[in-house]
């Protein structure tokens, strides 16, 4: 069956895919268009293996909900597609033919679930994949939103450079994606609905890195 539904799907980037600059351009951010049923077989996926995989996290609460490891390990073919299809942006907005994926994972985040400031080791650059809302928030309610905190972005430092006086928040929805350096600061404001909010993500470099990042991240690189 999901053979089947990829088939019917575009390409892995679609003639006439945008890139578009989320309010700075350090942010660029591009929409993909997917039938309901190819979130909703990705969403069924990513919950299995929550409960039944090696690659499932539960980090403390702060940390980004439950983290499921290695998207490219899944064998799911949803999975797959935006699997290159982060490449794909990485290749185009840093127009490069070369892309190294260093991490990459799920975060399922529930009620109460957030994630605190912080940037990423070992990225060039950093994508996030929305695959699922949850419970979506009314547009001006900031829960649950990926919102990026960097004094050091024009849009954050605005009345005073380097002065950090409001947050980026890129608009989002299932198929969105966004892509930033992976030195900018950002977080996840607090989740407060009933379904999961399901976000995936990667690392990625034009060089391949030595070393395991979990481990690099384990001894205080980050």
């Amino acid at each position: 069956m999901a053979s089947t539904l990829l088939e019917t799907l575009p390409e892995i980037w679609p003639e006439g895919q945008r890139i578009e600059a989320a309010g700075d351009p350090n942010i660029a951010v591009t929409h993909f268009v997917a039938p309901p049923a190819f979130h909703s077989s990705l969403i069924q996926t990513l919950l299995m293996l929550e409960r039944n995989s090696s690659f499932t996290e539960p980090l403390v609460q702060g940390s980004c909900g439950v983290k499921i490891h290695h998207v490219d390990r899944w064998n799911c073919p949803e999975a797959q597609l935006v699997h290159q299809r982060a490449l794909a942006l990485f290749r185009h907005g840093l127009h490069t033919r070369e892309a190294h994926v260093d991490a990459s994972w799920a975060s399922i985040y529930r009620k109460g679930d957030y994630c605190v400031p912080h940037s990423h080791i070992r990225a060039q650059a950093s994508i996030v994949y929305m695959v699922a809302e949850g419970d979506a928030a009314r547009p001006d309610d900031l829960a649950g939103k990926l919102c990026f905190t960097d004094p050091r972005l024009g849009y954050c430092a605005q009345h005073e450079p380097g002065r950090l006086t409001r947050m980026l928040i890129p608009v989002m929805q299932p198929g969105s994606m966004v892509m930033f350096p992976g030195a900018t600061v950002h977080c996840v404001n607090p989740y407060m609905g009933n379904r999961p909010r399901i976000t995936m993500s990667w690392n990625i470099n034009v060089k391949a890195l030595p070393g395991d990042p979990r481990q690099t991240f384990e001894r205080g690189g980050a």
